[in-house]
């Protein structure tokens, strides 16, 4: 009897002490209660910095396969201050409810924040300890207001777009490669290293509903950070070279006077040899693809795969070039030479010369279902 006691006192026990630890949850927010940005924009103007915060609208991120949220999609917040720091504290001023900082999934920056200090964001962003270094950064020339209001798909969450993903439209079609804000922050301190950052506008007449223009996000070009000095930007058509030099390129469009190729394969190598004590760069480049459509039938894989591969190497020495000319070091040859210990890697001058040949070897894997033209 008295063994029955003690188990039914001991099986008390422990319940009660169960509830004792689920106290501790009490004070817990609700999600619901909490203000979540997911963008942050920062401008400079006057001498000040404008700082724009983009909150979701939290029925559409839990619902958003099946996109049956309410009300407005996102809100906007702005603020202004001498620093980031002070722009951003008078944001949570007028928030309502506490921010939490640790959802942001992107920094979008103008080219004037850019030039105001584009390398120094980030010492005080971490000091918000909700921070961290895996949100993409993007650049923009255009109102940040415009960039954060831009909408996703249908009733899709605020978060299914380039800003918040852009990994699976770069797979589709790798052009520029996004830059999360670690390999940002790293490229910075890299000696001899050039940072690439996507610039985001809106494509205002692509997409259209039954009633009205359905402006959406597109990346146009790269702004470009070299020696911690903003030095501007590029759009598309200047660095259609860039792709062929990023061994993470997995889908990008290759058109030939006898063919439209996709190529899904893409690796690079820079190497460089003195003459006279000066180094001369040799860029090698080996794709592989396969035949999308065929304008000319009389056109062989081995005459389309020479057509890409003059195409491919025209593409790099453009955008080399291009790079010249606003003062940049487009390919980080600079970066090559200080890997190699070369002495005084950053008082070399290049010039068009330096880039003495560009080996490109396309494979043309298999022709596929083509279309003839």
């Amino acid at each position: 009897m008295r063994t029955r006691l003690q188990l039914r006192i001991t099986t008390l026990l422990c319940m009660l002490s169960c509830l004792l630890l689920l106290s501790g949850c009490w004070d817990m927010k609700t999600m619901q209660n909490l203000i979540y940005p997911i963008a942050l924009g920062i401008d400079y103007k006057n001498n000040q910095y404008e700082a724009y915060v983009q909150t979701a609208n939290f029925s559409y991120v839990a619902k958003t396969e099946s996109g049956t949220g309410s009300g407005p999609k996102v809100s906007i917040g702005k603020s202004t201050g001498k620093t980031v720091g002070a722009a951003l504290a008078s944001i949570v001023e007028t928030s309502q409810r506490r921010v939490y900082w640790s959802n942001v999934r992107c920094y979008v920056f103008t080219a004037s924040a850019l030039k105001a200090g584009g390398t120094e964001y980030f010492d005080t962003l971490k000091r918000y300890r909700e921070n961290r270094y895996t949100p993409w950064v993007f650049g923009t020339r255009e109102s940040l207001e415009d960039i954060l209001k831009a909408q996703a798909f249908f009733n899709m969450s605020p978060m299914m777009n380039i800003t918040n993903e852009p990994e699976d439209n770069y797979r589709q079609r790798s052009m520029f490669r996004p830059i999360m804000a670690l390999e940002y922050q790293v490229n910075l301190n890299e000696p001899g290293r050039t940072t690439l950052i996507p610039i985001l506008s809106l494509a205002k007449k692509a997409w259209q509903t039954e009633t009205a223009p359905d402006p959406k996000l597109k990346i146009s070009g790269m702004f470009i950070i070299s020696e911690k000095t903003f030095k501007g930007g590029l759009a598309k058509k200047q660095l259609m070279g860039l792709r062929w030099m990023d061994n993470h390129t997995e889908r990008t469009p290759v058109e030939t006077k006898s063919a439209s190729l996709s190529i899904d394969s893409v690796k690079h190598k820079i190497s460089y040899e003195l003459r006279g004590g000066k180094p001369f760069f040799t860029i090698k480049v080996k794709a592989a693809g396969n035949n999308v459509e065929l304008n000319n039938p009389q056109a062989s894989e081995k005459m389309i795969g020479k057509e890409a591969e003059q195409q491919i190497a025209s593409e790099i020495r453009r955008s080399y070039l291009a790079g010249l000319k606003l003062g940049v070091d487009l390919y980080s040859f600079k970066n090559k030479l200080f890997q190699k210990k070369y002495p005084n890697w950053n008082k070399v001058e290049l010039d068009a010369d330096s880039l003495a040949k560009i080996d490109v070897s396309v494979y043309v894997q298999h022709e596929g279902n083509l279309k003839r033209g």
